[in-house]
């Protein structure tokens, strides 16, 4: 063909056989070979000022296709050539149109790392500054993408839509918390637009990347923002924090508990908190540092499994911090193990134990902690450490279940925990704070203390048959309300 022959002439340089080819057919000036190459596009990508006036003097389309749909101003760019940029601009050339992947030569600059063809086609006032490409991606997602700090700055200057999302709803800022280019997070931070805390497709923040990919650069610059969502859940119920402690990012991890408004203790769709994920993971330092900010130890997953059950299936746990291995040199020593054991699985069941954790809960499969533990010797040790708790010191019948806070004694069941209107735990006369059942959740006092005849009064009489009233309600009654059966005793409760 013709045109593959031409266009070799314009690779080799002969720009005098291509001119007068052109003055001779004029009407093939627009002709693209199988790739859909025309010799603008050509001249554009050599550079060539000579030739692309010449042929665009003579008739060339400025916003011709080839196959991928790229026009000549595509070519333009390719050649990182400004000069030639600013003439196709000039000459009415389209800036703005996209190529098969929807990118626009300002989108090729971008990616490309052409500062100086960026800021020639941002003189010309582009019209869709927020054009996206095919996967929703900006000039300004490109940018942060690639890390490129200068041109950044100088998309920023035009005003460009900073909170836009691509098709998986990820901002600038996402990008660049996701890639952990801090010094386009300061840039982006500064505008007083930005939302830190937009949500991606899947509901994450730019502070769920910055902390799951462990960026300590970047972390703490969102950590400053006045309007910052430390505790936001994405769509499994995941918060940053649970994101660092999954991957295990200790130092990220230690930041965020210094923020006095970290929820330690939000549960995602299994129902692990932040803790329940550390020693799933075998880290014995998270483990440390959550409890020392006042992390639930008796928080229990999907499956009622709490953290013993847990930690006594683990083999051995790991320490980022080799200094914290020593905390559980007495534990390993009560159980008469080698200190080379310390960070066994059982070692630190027990130190989990010795926190509050309870050996004796049992999960959906009728398990305890205690009966997982497979060596009877050291099953037998930690009986002897840990034995099992009295019955209920109301009934003297039912397994205690209800958790007193902030004392930790377990001293109740349910049912008569629900009878009873204690306002101090009967074991150590502390006052209750809070009243919590088997599965963490908090017990509704005022529900389970209200007399069901004049549901105004609190519970304070109780009958043989198990049924309860308040003292005024009760006096009248000969046969209980509920049940019917004959009242032979009424019992006054006193609340504690």
């Amino acid at each position: 063909m013709d045109i593959d022959k031409n266009i070799g002439k314009i690779l080799r340089g002969d720009l005098q056989y291509i001119q007068e080819y052109i003055k001779q057919n004029s009407r093939k000036i627009n002709e693209a070979n199988s790739w859909g190459l025309t010799y603008l596009m050509i001249a554009c990508r050599l550079g060539n000022i000579d030739l692309i006036n010449f042929l665009i003097d003579n008739g060339a389309d400025l916003n011709m296709e080839d196959g991928d749909s790229k026009t000549a101003s595509h070519y333009a760019v390719f050649a990182h050539r400004c000069d030639v940029v600013d003439l196709m601009v000039s000459k009415g050339a389209n800036i703005n149109s996209g190529d098969h992947f929807g990118n626009t030569p300002l989108h090729c600059a971008v990616e490309k790392n052409c500062e100086d063809v960026v800021k020639v086609i941002l003189k010309t006032r582009v019209k869709e500054m927020n054009k996206a490409n095919n996967n929703g991606g900006t000039p300004l997602h490109l940018a942060c993408i690639k890390g490129h700090k200068h041109i950044v700055g100088h998309l920023l200057k035009c005003s460009p839509d900073v909170n836009l999302g691509d098709i998986t709803g990820f901002t600038p800022l996402h990008e660049v918390c996701n890639e952990g280019n801090a010094e386009i997070v300061q840039l982006l931070l500064k505008l007083p637009n930005i939302d830190v805390n937009r949500a991606d497709k899947d509901g994450n923040s730019p502070l769920h990347y910055a902390a799951y990919r462990g960026h300590i650069d970047t972390v703490p610059l969102l950590l400053q923002q006045p309007r910052i969502n430390l505790n936001m859940v994405n769509i499994t119920g995941n918060t940053p924090l649970h994101m660092a402690v999954q991957k295990q990012h200790y130092n990220v991890v230690a930041l965020m508990l210094s923020q006095g408004n970290v929820e330690m203790n939000m549960k995602n769709s299994d129902k692990l908190t932040p803790l329940l994920q550390a020693i799933s993971g075998g880290h014995f330092g998270m483990i440390h540092n959550l409890l020392s900010h006042g992390a639930d130890i008796n928080a229990v997953d999907n499956n009622d499994n709490n953290c013993l059950h847990l930690a006594v299936r683990k083999e051995a746990f790991h320490s980022e911090d080799e200094s914290l291995g020593g905390i559980l040199d007495e534990y390993c020593t009560k159980l008469e193990l080698s200190l080379e054991d310390k960070l066994s699985g059982l070692v630190v069941a027990e130190y989990l134990a010795y926190h509050g954790a309870n050996f004796y809960h049992e999960n959906k499969q009728n398990q305890t902690p205690m009966e997982l533990i497979e060596n009877a010797g050291l099953r037998e040790k930690m009986q002897t450490f840990f034995p099992p708790p009295l019955p209920c010191k109301w009934c003297e019948e039912n397994k205690p279940t209800i958790t007193f806070r902030p004392c930790g004694h377990v001293v109740l069941c349910e049912e008569c925990c629900s009878k009873i209107p204690l306002k101090r735990c009967p074991e150590c006369l502390l006052s209750i704070t809070g009243k919590y059942g088997v599965d963490g959740s908090q017990c509704d006092a005022e529900s389970i203390y209200t007399c069901t005849i004049c549901m105004e009064q609190r519970w304070n009489m109780v009958f043989e048959c198990g049924h309860t009233t308040c003292k005024e309600c009760g006096n009248q009654l000969d046969r209980c309300h509920l049940c019917r059966k004959r009242i032979e005793r009424k019992i006054i409760i006193k609340q504690c």
